[in-house]
């Protein structure tokens, strides 16, 4: 499994310390955007990213590339703002948007020079996922393994048969999890019928402190 930093920060500046921080260790990042509507919580948003790059405030490695988890009611205004991003050299893996919102697959793929993926909230369901998206023509689906919002929510283990329901149906593209994964829930992950290729690490390692170098290397024991 690849373990992929998940940055849930309230301000720019807190965005721009832990940029510089978890780029020393990672070369994949995801950024999680909240609006406080979809989810009752607000955090940096991508506006500022954007500013922090403009104004050379954070340096990129030119081998870092980004997840963009749009936790977000107008996710279009978000992608266009990804595009800009793009436009600038930032490097997009992928961006994740809710399940629920029913969009157009199809059409977003031709707009859009990035990879569009779908982020499963613990009430969706995989067999109503499968009715209205081709999941053979996504190539990133995460699966929220808490109650989104805020970082340092309770794992919810049942959120992994979602793994499998996927299988069920024939997805063979990237599976991700996020939330609540750390280094007393990685055995249980790892137990499962079939685990995820990504894990998505929030508070673990972001409030590991002075902790953080011992924390990474606690979790590649597993």
């Amino acid at each position: 499994m690849k373990i992929v930093p998940t940055l849930l920060t309230l301000d720019k500046f807190e965005l721009c310390d832990q940029l510089e921080l978890f780029q020393k260790y990672f070369n994949r990042i995801q950024i999680d955007v909240a609006d406080g509507i979809l989810v009752p919580n607000v955090t940096t948003q991508i506006d500022e990213f954007i500013d922090l790059n403009e104004k050379n405030h954070v340096e990129l490695k030119p081998n870092i590339c980004f997840d963009f988890h749009l936790m977000v009611k107008n996710y279009k205004a978000e992608l266009e703002k990804i595009k800009y991003l793009q436009s600038i050299n930032v490097k997009i893996n992928t961006v994740l948007i809710n399940s629920n919102h029913g969009f157009k697959y199809d059409k977003l793929r031709d707009i859009y020079n990035f990879a569009i993926g779908l982020d499963i909230f613990p009430q969706a369901q995989i067999a109503d996922i499968a009715l209205h998206y081709d999941l053979k023509a996504i190539k990133h689906i995460q699966i929220m393994t808490v109650e989104p919002g805020f970082q340092g929510s309770p794992f919810l283990p049942d959120m992994l048969n979602k793994i499998t329901q996927l299988h069920v149906h024939y997805y063979s593209g990237e599976i991700l999890i996020d939330g609540g994964v750390n280094s007393k829930t990685l055995p249980l992950i790892n137990s499962n019928k079939n685990t995820p290729d990504v894990v998505c690490i929030g508070s673990f390692l972001t409030k590991a402190g002075d902790d953080l170098r011992d924390r990474i290397d606690e979790l590649k024991i597993f």
